[in-house]
């Protein structure tokens, strides 16, 4: 169902099929625009989709933060992540002026002020708070992780369109028409599942790391292969 929609919006029916047996009389216009010709377009909007992703997981880290009364670690080490990201964002969006560097210079001035709150000697507590800016290449990973996207998007289109091309050699003959039909099938089918998968495995990355990193905690214990430990059961050494 979610490649029926996206191949909508990017103007894709099983990559090019239509203009390819149509003889180019036929072409699927994109909804939103065509990833194969604008592939820039489809990376910045792939770390847009990021952006908002890590936002939102942040978003959560700061609902457990006051939910258990430490609001101002939600207010000193959260919130101001919100106005630098935000401040770049507009910087590299060439928008809002000169709102952006505003907001990015105040959100690291509040890191460098009160990021390191919990030292009691000043200078350590300014050389914490000037080290917790190093987290922004943490950030910036994660943001650029998401291009992966487009990766996916451009391989899974060039694939639809070399099976394409590969079954239409024979031209526009009942032969070449019946090679084409065999070759599709197989061709497109097998390149439905790979992207399937991929889009399970990338998905699921995103996901656990990228997102569940910003405010999942694990819990349970620390696993110690070499001791025994047992709740209901009695375990009797016999020498």
């Amino acid at each position: 169902i979610s490649s029926m929609i996206w191949g909508v919006v990017f103007g894709g029916f099983f990559g090019n099929m239509l203009t390819i047996i149509s003889l180019e009389k036929i072409n699927f216009p994109a909804l939103w625009f065509n990833p194969m010709d604008d592939p820039m377009a489809l990376m910045i909007w792939s770390m847009v989709f990021g952006v908002l992703h890590i936002l939102a997981g942040m978003a959560a880290r700061a609902y457990m933060l006051i939910h258990a009364g430490q609001w101002q670690d939600a207010v000193y080490d959260i919130f101001p992540w919100y106005l630098i990201i935000g401040g770049l964002g507009m910087m590299l969006g060439g928008f809002a002026g000169s709102l952006g560097p505003v907001l990015a210079i105040a959100g690291a001035a509040v890191l460098v002020l009160f990021g390191g709150r919990s030292a009691k000697n000043p200078i350590m507590r300014l050389l914490k708070g000037i080290m917790s800016l190093y987290n922004i290449t943490g950030y910036f990973s994660d943001i650029l992780s998401y291009t992966r996207i487009l990766a996916l998007v451009l391989a899974t289109s060039v694939i639809a369109m070399v099976v394409n091309q590969l079954g239409f050699l024979l031209g526009p003959t009942p032969a070449g028409y019946a090679l084409f039909a065999v070759v599709a099938l197989l061709g497109h089918t097998l390149n439905l599942l790979l992207s399937a998968l991929s889009a399970y495995v990338h998905t699921s990355r995103l996901h656990f790391v990228e997102f569940f990193g910003k405010f999942y905690e694990g819990g349970g214990r620390m696993w110690r292969p070499f001791r025994l430990k047992t709740n209901y059961v009695d375990v009797v050494k016999k020498t």
